[in-house]
């Protein structure tokens, strides 16, 4: 898997792969759908995509009906004139369930050149069938991860490439077990909100739970992320 989404759906367009819809968690949902949108924004600019191929179904009822749903997804199954076309459906845990089930099959087996980004506030109420067939991204933060805001900066500078504080820190200072946990927990929250690496999030969670539990060496582990972050 590469380091984030865009990357990953420009490798599967070249080999004609099929992409799974994706689908976004956030409580909040406004912000998550602005945050779709500039990832998909991205996207056409990325892959030279005439905005005009970015569709996106923004509902203003209570329920998301088959009729609607079905005739935005129409367009789907036209080749387009460029390498490939967005569809974003916001909310979908408005949908029906005669809805949700009109959209499986174009969820399952979506022609290579269909890139479907969804996004819901939860994965409750929405179809077991759905949620199978998606690639999902749980943007939702966890409660016992507070911001701090240095930390934060550092992660963007590094990743960036505008500075190497976050290493110099690292390597001068003498930072104990919940120093690094914490610096860990501050980089998942700065994955998620920029949805970059989204596939080293998991494999983190993982690492900080040995640190806690099994003394793991926590500076062995960041320094571990930090050539990650600069090999990808």
């Amino acid at each position: 898997m590469q380091n984030n989404i865009v990357q990953l759906i420009i490798e599967k367009l070249e080999t004609k792969e099929e992409i799974s819809p994706f689908l976004f968690l956030w409580t909040q949902i406004d912000k998550v759908n602005i945050e779709v949108l500039n990832l998909s924004l991205d996207l056409c600019e990325k892959l030279w995509i005439n905005k005009n191929f970015l569709f996106k179904f923004e509902n203003p009822e209570w329920k998301i009906k088959v009729k609607d749903i079905k005739q935005f997804l129409e367009k789907a199954f036209i080749t387009p004139s460029f390498k490939a076309q967005i569809f974003i459906i916001e909310n979908i845990s408005k949908m029906t369930e005669e809805s949700a089930n009109s959209c499986l099959k174009i969820f399952e087996e979506p022609p290579f050149w269909n890139i479907i980004f969804l996004t819901s506030e939860s994965e409750s109420s929405i179809l077991d069938t759905i949620l199978s067939r998606c690639t999902i991204i749980n943007l939702i933060k966890d409660n016992t991860f507070e911001i701090n805001q240095a930390y934060y900066n550092m992660i963007d500078d590094y990743i960036r490439n505008i500075n190497h504080d976050l290493a110099s820190y690292i390597f001068k200072e003498k930072l104990e077990k919940d120093n690094y946990i914490n610096l860990l927990k501050n980089l998942i929250i700065y994955l998620k909100e920029k949805l970059v690496f989204l596939d080293l999030i998991e494999q983190i969670n993982e690492d900080i739970n040995w640190i806690q539990k099994n003394n793991l060496l926590p500076k062995y582990v960041v320094d571990k992320y930090m050539i990650k972050l600069k090999n990808y």
